[in-house]
């Protein structure tokens, strides 16, 4: 327990140890690992968890046999570290790779195949199955054992899968499952289906429609009921073809969000350019696509815009677009087209609708003629509607001139429509009476 932390300078693969450890190990001198430790203090415990518990830096096998050259035997890639017991010869191979995120959010295609490869190795060098790689391992460095260092290499995955045959059907690779169903028709039928529309639906997505997406399901399963050449005494019903049909084309049109738009070799670029180039091309065409994309989005917002008689604005124009101000900002030069209509100028004109006026103004009342003294017929008049006091009669205006605005001010209107909006005056509040009260028509 007075091992001294170990440092880059010694090795690369012991400090990559210390680096890739969580920040709080479990460490002890059992393998318990009871105690909680940062662990620059951690490594100098003979027992320590070497890997995070939602990464995995070290696949790490554990040899219950004294042979820790096992991996040489099989012909494997030799591992970074090999620490081993002085006294029964046990050991711990540690291969360092690319960290492989197991959290919940993780993606669980790299975990199966990391898996995999932990499962054929292990099979290989005669290592516990059950171990998986910790989470708590030998300490490498420790003076308790016996620690040789081979080399600092990272190994990819791929690099080590190489080198093994992976048994059994590898999950993360993409197809149906025929052989692990194949004593029944109806599954056969459902695997087949499935996959088959995950490979349409979105292509139906753009161009068609759910009932165009069940039909091309339902000619797919017709060819695929079959079953008697494959050795079944019958095949199936039409009723069981058009239940297990509706089944996967529901779930697949509601739930399926796993195509993808990429298109490979739609460039149909020549293999002889090197990887750069081509990712450099394809990069350039799929950002010229988005560009033409955003612009018509940009326009169509603003023709909407247009439409509704509502000022260009860029934050009006990102919210119709839903883009944000900067990428509309962009594409100023959309804005500077011509419009088809020209912009609204503040005309009075008669108001037909004013349920949602800001300010509703009472119109003349029925039987006064122009230039009536508030004759008969006007019941709801007062005698600041008549006469103001001033000689200014309500009705002495011209015809569809609210009374307020030939006295005191000339409101500014906004057309939106056939209705009107009154954005402000001059000279004074238009809805204080006389006596510069609030008054409502």
């Amino acid at each position: 327990m007075t091992a001294t932390p170990p440092t880059a300078a010694e090795s690369p693969a012991l400090a990559r140890v210390l680096s890739e450890a969580p920040y709080l190990s479990r460490c002890s001198t059992d393998k318990t690992a009871a105690r909680i430790r940062p662990r620059e203090y951690a490594v100098r415990y003979p027992y320590m968890q070497i890997n995070r518990s939602d990464m995995v830096s070290w696949l790490i096998f554990d040899l219950d046999h004294p042979n820790a050259l096992a991996w040489d035997d099989e012909g494997l890639p030799p591992p970074n570290l090999i620490v081993r017991n002085r006294i029964n010869g046990h050991s711990h191979l540690f291969y360092a790779v690319h960290p492989i995120c197991t959290s919940e959010r993780a993606r669980s295609a790299p975990i199966q195949y990391m898996k995999a490869i932990y499962v054929a190795y292990a099979e290989r060098l005669g290592a516990d199955l059950e171990y998986a790689s910790g989470p708590v391992a030998k300490t490498p460095g420790h003076p308790w054992w016996n620690t040789e260092d081979l080399h600092g290499h990272v190994y990819h995955l791929a690099e080590l899968a190489n080198e093994v045959e992976l048994a059994g059907e590898q999950r993360w690779r993409k197809g149906p499952r025929v052989g692990q169903v194949g004593h029944s028709r109806h599954c056969l039928l459902f695997e087949n289906l499935r996959y088959h529309a995950y490979r349409i639906v979105q292509d139906e997505r753009d161009r068609g429609g759910f009932e165009s997406f069940t039909r091309r399901l339902e000619l797919y399963a017709k060819n695929q009921n079959n079953f008697v050449s494959q050795g079944f005494a019958e095949n199936l019903q039409h009723s069981s073809l058009k239940a297990t049909v509706k089944s996967v084309a529901r779930w697949t049109w509601d739930r399926y969000q796993g195509g993808s738009a990429c298109r490979r070799g739609v460039m149909r670029l020549s293999p002889e350019l090197p990887l750069s180039e081509r990712q450099r091309l394809a990069a350039q065409r799929t950002h010229g696509q988005r560009a033409v994309q955003t612009e018509d989005k940009v326009r169509r917002a603003c023709q909407a815009l247009r439409a509704s008689r509502l000022p260009l604005t860029y934050t009006a124009i990102a919210a119709a677009a839903r883009l944000t101000r900067q990428t509309v900002a962009k594409y100023k030069h959309i804005l500077d087209e011509p419009a088809a209509e020209q912009q609204a100028r503040a005309v009075i004109v008669p108001i037909t609708s004013v349920k949602h006026a800001v300010h509703q103004v009472s119109g003349p009342c029925p039987g006064v003629g122009e230039g009536s003294k508030g004759g008969e017929g006007c019941t709801n008049k007062s005698k600041s509607d008549q006469n103001d006091g001033k000689g200014v009669n309500r009705f002495d205006r011209p015809h569809g001139v609210p009374y307020r605005a030939a006295r005191r001010a000339t409101p500014l209107l906004l057309a939106a429509g056939n209705k009107w909006r009154i954005l402000g005056t001059q000279g004074g509040d238009p809805n204080a009476d006389d006596h510069g009260s609030p008054r409502h028509c």
